[in-house]
Formats: C-alpha cells, structure tokens, sequence
C-alpha cells in the first residue's frame, strides 16, 4: 500500500479554515432557523405532505436545532485543530 505524503501547509490550513467556516455558519444558520420556527420547504417536497410537516414540525425543528448544535461544536473543534497545527507550525520554527 503506498504510503500517502500529507498536504503543504498553506493547503491544509485553507482546507480547515474553510471547513471551520463553513460548520460555523452551517450551524448558526440551522439553529437560527430551527429556533424561530422558520424552517421551509420547497413546494417540490410537498407532494408528500406528511414527510413535510415532520420535518416542519416541532420534533422536525428539535431535530434541526439538535444538528445546528453538533455543527457549531463540530466548527469548535476545526478551530482548536487549526490553532494548534498553526502554534505547532510557528512555534516549532522559532526554536531554530
């Protein structure tokens, strides 16, 4: 099995910054919408109105906000990796 050689530096810290980003406003939008009660559907989904208002209703927005949370706490750990890949990175140099 080849062994895999890890990604530049830069590459890797757009790739988490990204991702960071992106879990982090994911997650607030989710749980925003959830919260209010402003979670819609569009008109495609409701040929299958009882689908629409699980998914509409209150255990549907619990399950909503539930994932918005994850999402955040999942942006909370993208942020404490890439601080620490980024004070490993710069730290590790300056002893030199």
């Amino acid at each position: 099995m080849p062994v895999s050689r890890p990604r530049p530096f830069a590459w890797d810290v757009l790739f988490r910054a990204l991702r960071f980003f992106y879990l982090l406003w994911g997650g607030m939008l989710l749980s925003t919408l959830a919260f209010y009660g402003r979670l819609k559907l569009p008109s495609l989904f409701w040929h299958w109105p009882g689908f629409c208002r699980a998914i509409t209703g209150p255990w549907g927005r619990a399950l909503a906000l539930g994932f918005g949370l994850v999402m955040c706490l999942a942006a909370l750990l993208e942020v404490w990796e890439l601080v620490d890949r980024l004070l490993v990175r710069f730290m590790g140099e300056s002893d030199h």
